[in-house]
């Protein structure tokens, strides 16, 4: 556990001589984006906004986005929805609002709807949960099958539409002990519902909510006495005639054991955090007690314990079978603590058996069975959910002992030394906190923790994860923190080498998860800028011929018989023809008409599918002992190259319907048909690649052409992809890097990975020439119209479309919520120029 970057406010000084009195809120989103909020506004903050919300994504933590809430009051909570798109923000006195992106746009937020709770203060708050689930099995670790290492549970929502179809929402609980619950309407409209959770209102300070399978919604509160129960209630939710209900049911409570002892009730007085130990269980709660200097943390459980009956009763029941009933139960206890700051959950769903969760530090993996304890004397501490045995620590102490700073700006620092609030990530790779002064901390959560232990554990594990996320849909930045640049070439062979064990169905469905994912693990070093270039040239090919397979129609509506596109597919797969024209012959040309004004509205990515073609094959010569070079895994991908053969049948064919259409292609000779050469020369390398062997051995007379083609075609210089600019860029160091808000580094750091734009064919047009990653088209030195950016890899595209075809309206609205590599967009604004 170390801390990977520390980002701090600008002109951060002027604050150092207080400590505000209401603590930052922070929330971590499954799509790696953080958003914290503080009590007040400080002086580095502009004075135009209002209780701001702070987002930011942790791979470019210099670049925050803050928006003005209009809160009257301090901000108390915060709470990404599952989809990590929309943001629900809470003041003290009753006010809950929704913002969501615009446009998709990371920094860029506006108001949905809002709900006065009648002026309550607002206790917690939390996203009612829509059904369905996917768990990662941690006694099946070593499974390669997707099935069996990460399985499906059905969850039924918390609050139904007609036909069962989820209703989003959220639950709130107030310090009265009502609870409110708030169903939208597709239109987005709100409907709150509200009742007293007990017969009459009581005091509630800290409270928690999570959800069972059936769909209810346990409530666990505390008065904030420790000689008070800590009680529990269950909530079935309704939606009946349009009209939200609920029936509330109290369950078993317990006394807390401090309570109970006489030498420790006078001393912890105050319960300050009640948590399920996860959202999606109910079975046992952490409840920490503080006293004046120190804390006390206890783990309750849920189990069954016989009940004794009279003998009289006993004949009733089935012999041998004795009644149980549910009960609370002590699990374990630790005090004599410091007093506890901030405390986390994980948010991974494990399924583990009960004695790995007793022992859970031996199981070497403690993703999803740890907790984050933060406390006041500044140390942090990663514990076993069950047993609270520590299983890594930090002092952040420790990370100023790394920066040249004087002695009295570390006096100053000293006021801030521990963390207001963390959360831990989706996957539990990494932690977010936030001090009092508003200082930003990400650490990194290594999820093989135990020394001497067998060395392709962790990359089993990082494995496993990163499974996870390409079938949830989750984004795997944190996962990538605890990837060192040692371990990617295992990892990626062993991702690999399980993806290729799936059916071909589900490898279809997550192929393009899969390559994104290769991408960013080859992005991790320092020559791994050409495979990664080739992942993302993948993912744009695929993207093109699905776009372009879908706008073939079958001649007959109720015909059996395969599709033009499955009919191509099967012909280039067998057949070994390098006559362009001859292949044409055995196709039914009229299945593949188009219309032509929709043709020549797709002709920027035809270009774009001829140039590449052109390019690669011009880099074959070139490959031979050089595994690492832009081209190299293409060129040795035989369903790759088999795409590319597909695509130019396609456009041969679609050039005789509208020859505007087809790529331009500058040929010394006028009587070249340059398709039909790239055609043959690519059925000769789609040859050689499908044999599958270790080393390709390419034909003497291909490598001769392709030596002949610049001389014969002009190769187009293809737009080099942009440099890794994020904290990924970096080598892992034990150091803590100290960044400043609204200051980027500089470009030209020693250690920031990039692509080898020095290697002429990778050479762009200018060196600040702008490119549309999406529309394939050039935007110039400084465009005209506004423009956004990939948070991950920096491409950029048009931010508004112009499109005026249904093809080209469904391309653009393909990349209208992320990048080809999986990132978010961001408004590029003045400042950023």
């Amino acid at each position: 556990m170390d801390v990977v970057y520390v980002s701090d406010w600008e002109k951060h000084d002027q604050v150092r001589s207080y400590v505000l009195p209401t603590p930052y809120v922070c929330s971590w989103s499954c799509r790696n984006i953080l958003a914290f909020a503080g009590p007040v506004q400080g002086p580095w903050t502009d004075p135009s906004l209002v209780r701001p919300i702070h987002v930011v994504d942790p791979d470019r933590p210099w670049d925050v986005h803050s928006f003005s809430t209009q809160h009257g009051e301090d901000i108390v909570a915060l709470e990404w929805d599952p989809s990590g798109t929309q943001l629900l923000s809470a003041e003290r006195f009753g006010e809950v609002k929704l913002w969501s992106m615009k446009d998709y746009l990371v920094n860029d937020w506006h108001l949905v709807t809002s709900v006065d709770l009648d002026g309550e203060e607002i206790v917690t708050l939390q996203w009612l949960h829509v059904g369905g689930r996917l768990t990662l099995n941690n006694m099946n670790m070593n499974s390669t099958v997707f099935n069996e290492k990460i399985t499906h549970q059905s969850y039924t929502p918390s609050l139904s539409e007609f036909g069962g179809k989820a209703c989003n929402g959220w639950v709130a609980v107030t310090a009265t002990g009502m609870v409110y619950i708030t169903a939208l309407s597709k239109e987005g409209t709100p409907t709150t519902v509200s009742e007293c959770l007990g017969n009459v209102r009581s005091r509630v300070v800290v409270a928690d909510a999570a959800f069972t399978v059936k769909g209810f919604v346990i409530i666990a509160l505390s008065d904030g006495n420790s000689m008070s129960p800590v009680k529990f209630y269950k909530l079935k939710l309704s939606n009946a005639n349009e009209k939200c209900t609920m029936h509330i049911e109290p369950l078993p409570s317990f006394f807390l054991r401090c309570a109970v002892d006489p030498n420790k009730k006078d001393k912890y007085t105050n319960v300050t955090h009640v948590k399920f130990e996860h959202r999606e269980g109910v079975e046992q709660v952490v409840v920490v007690v503080s006293g004046t200097n120190s804390s006390t943390i206890e783990v309750w459980g849920l189990r069954n314990e016989p009940v004794t009956l009279h003998k009289i009763f006993q004949p009733a029941a089935p012999a041998g079978k004795q009644p149980m009933a549910v009960k609370w139960g002590s699990l374990t206890t630790i005090a004599d603590r410091p007093l506890v700051t901030a405390l986390a959950v994980p948010k991974l769903p494990v399924q583990s058996s009960n004695l790995i969760e007793s022992k859970g530090y031996d199981t070497k993996f403690f993703n999803g069975s740890a907790l984050a304890i933060a406390f006041q004397d500044g140390n942090i501490h990663l514990v076993q959910r069950l047993t609270l045995h520590t299983l890594a620590m930090f002092s952040l102490d420790s990370w100023q002992r790394g920066l040249e700073e004087t002695v009295a700006k570390r006096q100053r620092l000293s006021l801030f030394r521990y963390l207001s609030c963390c959360e831990l990530s989706g996957t539990c790779c990494g932690m977010m906190g936030v001090d009092p002064g508003g200082r930003l901390y990400v650490f990194r959560l290594t999820p093989s923790l135990t020394q001497n232990v067998d060395p392709s554990l962790p990359i089993r594990h990082v494995v496993s994860l990163l499974e996870y996320c390409m079938l949830s849909g989750w984004d795997c930045w944190d996962v990538l923190l605890v990837v060192a640049p040692g371990m990617v070439e295992s990892v990626i062979d062993k991702l690999t080498d399980n993806y290729h064990q799936q059916n071909p169905a589900l490898q279809q469905i997550h192929l393009t998860r899969f390559v994104a994912i290769k991408a960013a693990l080859y992005r991790l070093t320092n020559n791994g800028g050409g495979k990664s270039a080739d992942c993302y040239a993948k993912l744009l090919l695929n993207a093109i011929s699905s776009s372009l397979k879908a706008l073939l129609r079958p001649t007959q509506l109720g015909s059996q018989d395969r599709g033009p596109a499955e009919k191509l597919a099967v012909l280039c797969s067998k057949s070994t023809e390098t006559d362009l024209d001859k292949v044409m012959i055995n196709l039914e040309t009229k299945e593949f008409v188009i219309e032509p004004a929709t043709l020549q509205s797709l002709q920027q990515l035809i270009q774009w599918v001829g140039d590449f073609t052109l390019y690669l094959l011009s880099l074959l010569p070139t490959q031979q002992g050089m595994p690492n070079r832009v081209g190299s895994t293409l060129l040795r991908d035989a369903q790759f190259l088999q795409m590319l053969r597909e695509l130019l049948v396609m456009v041969r064919i679609w050039g005789l319907i509208k020859s505007s259409c087809l790529p331009v292609f500058t040929a010394t000779s006028d009587n070249l048909d340059s398709l039909q050469l790239l055609f043959k020369l690519l059925t000769k390398a789609w040859m050689c690649a499908k044999e599958e062997r270790l080393s390709i051995d390419w034909d003497d007379s291909l490598v001769d052409e392709c030596c002949l083609l610049p001389s014969r075609m002009l190769v187009p210089n293809l737009d080099s992809p942009p440099p890794a600019e994020g904290i990924m860029a970096r080598p892992q160091s034990k150091q803590p890097i100290l960044v400043q808000v609204g200051n980027a580094p500089s470009q030209t750091m020693p250690h920031m990975m990039s692509y080898p734009s020095s290697d002429p064919m990778w050479r762009s047009g200018g060196e600040h020439l702008s490119h549309d990653v999406v529309r394939r088209v050039h935007l110039g030195v400084s465009p005209a119209e506004d423009v956004k950016q990939c948070s991950r890899c920096s491409s950029t595209s048009l931010l508004k479309s112009f499109a005026k075809t249904s093809a080209q309206k469904a391309w653009d609205q393909r990349w209208a919520r992320q990048c080809l590599c999986g990132g978010l967009w961001r408004k590029v604004t003045e400042d950023d120029d």
